[in-house]
């Protein structure tokens, strides 16, 4: 090892700020050349030295420098502290969880050099340590808690953990809104309620944290809270218009609770999953407050259609939005019941209405009061196919005079417009309701007789009165 001039620390000495570096780079040159720089006049120079495993072989020199805090911050500096001074040999624990580790020594010396330079260790030492994820709250929580860090390091620092801080008690306001970005906080009712309530809340970091899958599979495992003080999270949580479909879906079934009106301003697609989740009340108002938007007025009254036709007179809901709702998935009891309250005189010049309601009625086991031969007309002419025609005629015949019946006939296809006067003999096709047809036409006295076929075919024949 070549010897130092004597003037070299002779000539330094003179200028105080290149003396350290000097001696903290030359240190092992040093204590073989210049024996006179004991111990302590070593710890009365403060300079940190840059490796102390370069002097291992000065135990007493390396201790003495621990002791005094004069080190630099290095990984290699701290593993050999972690070895040589403190007496641990698996260097696992603190390539992984630096911080933990350090603290768990309870080593006043050494947390006080950390804590000298504490944005330097978090930058160099934590940052470093590309394995450093597995820190245990309260280690995470103390560098949180460090004013004047970087906002860059810090945040890198709380994307690379794999432990959630339990709580927002004691962090910062500052930092409410990044723990919620990066998902560094764990997801509780209790934690989303004091980030909303902070000075430092972002709908945003909010909204963004809870449309995490993770998030949902963890929060919703628990009741969103019902007390009077966690209304504004539920009204949070109603209004996140930004949320996804499907989170927007998973947190509106778990509402405790409905609310009187939709609320304003919320997309078309939101609204129809808080109708779907029965989340809005079923009243006058709360329907009127979907006016502007049939398709969803439709839906909210198909999903509470009993309490619809309990009170029809107090909605106001007019038979255009009753023809959608007929072509729900309503059951067919609740369709009857919404024909009974239509106009049905204006089927004359509705055919598609007609025709939807034809089969409608024909399905039906009970009949519709309010039909007359006018109205009957337009359903059996709209009607497809012919043996639903059929169907209503049979259905409703009994309001009709002989007359009306004929007329009707004689509008239909053939062959049923050949059931009249004269000496043809129709064949019908040998359905159940041309059997009905005949039956009732029979004992009506309009046709003379009808019989099956016979051997050779399966038709009914009708046969008629001459004159």
């Amino acid at each position: 090892m070549a010897n130092l001039p004597e003037t070299s620390l002779k000539s330094l000495a003179e200028d105080f700020d290149d003396f350290p570096e000097f001696v903290s780079t030359n240190l092992p040159e040093i204590l073989v050349n210049e024996t006179e720089l004991a111990s302590k006049r070593l710890k009365l120079l403060n300079f940190d030295v840059k490796d102390l495993a370069a002097i291992k072989e000065h135990s007493e020199i390396v201790r003495t420098m621990f002791e005094a805090g004069l080190f630099e911050l290095t990984i290699a500096n701290l593993e050999y502290v972690y070895q040589a001074i403190l007496g641990e040999r698996n260097l696992e624990p603190l390539r992984e969880r630096n911080f933990t580790t350090i603290r768990s020594k309870s080593n006043a010396t050494l947390m006080e050099r950390v804590e000298r330079d504490f944005d330097r260790y978090v930058r160099d030492i934590l940052l470093g340590l590309q394995g450093n994820s597995k820190e245990d709250a309260p280690a995470i929580m103390a560098v949180v808690c460090h004013d004047g860090l970087d906002q860059d390091d810090l945040q890198e620092f709380l994307e690379r953990q794999t432990t959630l801080l339990p709580t927002l008690e004691d962090v910062p306001k500052r930092l409410h809104a990044m723990l919620f970005k990066i998902n560094a906080i764990e997801p509780t009712w209790a934690n989303c309620l004091g980030f909303m309530e902070g000075d430092g809340f972002d709908q945003d970091s909010l909204v963004g944290y809870l449309d995490r899958d993770d998030v949902r599979g963890a929060i919703l495992q628990y009741p969103i809270p019902s007390d009077s003080d966690s209304l504004k999270l539920r009204r949070f949580l109603i209004e996140a218009d930004s949320l996804s479909d499907g989170a927007y879906r998973e947190y509106a079934h778990a509402l405790p609770n409905s609310f009187k009106k939709p609320p304003e301003g919320l997309e078309p697609a939101k609204l129809r999953i808080l109708i779907d989740e029965g989340r809005i009340m079923f009243s006058k108002d709360s329907l009127d407050a979907f006016a502007d938007n049939r398709d969803l007025q439709v839906l909210f009254v198909t999903k509470n259609i009993a309490r619809y036709l309990e009170n029809p007179d107090n909605f106001a809901l007019d038979d255009d939005s009753r023809e959608e709702l007929l072509r729900s998935e309503l059951d067919n009891e609740a369709k009857l019941g919404l024909i009974e309250l239509m106009d049905l005189e204006t089927l004359v010049g509705l055919p598609e209405r007609a025709a939807l309601i034809g089969p409608l009625l024909r399905k039906a086991d009970a009949q519709v009061s309010n039909i007359n031969f006018g109205i009957a007309q337009s359903l059996i002419k709209n009607s497809t196919p012919e043996t639903t025609q059929i169907a209503i005629l049979n259905k409703y015949h009994t309001l009709m005079t002989d007359d009306e019946v004929r007329h009707l006939l004689s509008n239909l296809q053939e062959p049923f417009s050949e059931i009249k006067t004269g000496y043809n003999i129709p064949r019908l096709e040998n359905t159940p309701e041309n059997k009905d047809l005949v039956r009732w036409l029979d004992s009506r006295d309009i046709i003379s007789s009808w019989s099956d076929g016979g051997f050779f075919t399966n038709d009914i024949r009708v046969n008629l009165y001459r004159s």
